[in-house]
């Protein structure tokens, strides 16, 4: 780290050394509950200590389906990266704080949170997505596209 920080003034990298987790991006891989009884490493979502969490309000001018989809998505994201149930729920728990701070109905969320369960996990890592009606056809410019 002495080598690396030494090249730049202003610029200093940070490194954390662990026997129990390490962090990548917005995934943190540990020694969870499956460690000790089967050695399995268990994988969580993981957020800088600088995350805000400042989702879009719910008052915003955004369509109603925008709002469904946000919460929905953001749901299924946290489902595929949280591979313990515990860390799951305590992750939704904490999801729906936020939407709370950010003016979303209970109503609303309580509803699409539902749907998503740890006990759906293995079919929603299974389902995949429908491509696009169009997505083979592709836009090749021509001579006559670009003439007037």
């Amino acid at each position: 780290m002495e080598q690396v920080n030494s090249h730049h003034p202003t610029i200093k990298f940070t490194a954390e050394v662990s026997d129990t987790d390490t962090t990548f991006l917005d995934t943190s891989v540990y020694k969870g509950e499956r460690f000790a009884n089967e050695s399995i490493l268990d994988i969580k979502m993981h957020f800088k200590p600088t995350e805000t969490f400042q989702y879009t309000h719910f008052s915003s001018s955004h369509p109603p389906g925008v709002n469904k989809g946000f919460i929905e998505g953001e749901a299924l994201t946290l489902l595929w990266t949280n591979f313990s149930e515990t860390t799951f729920t305590t992750a939704v728990s904490n999801f729906k704080t936020h939407l709370k701070k950010r003016g979303y109905p209970e109503t609303l969320f309580s509803t699409i949170l539902a749907e998503i369960n740890f006990e759906g996990r293995k079919l929603a890592l299974q389902q995949r997505r429908k491509p696009a009606k169009h997505a083979n056809l592709a836009f090749r410019p021509t001579i006559s596209s670009f003439s007037a």
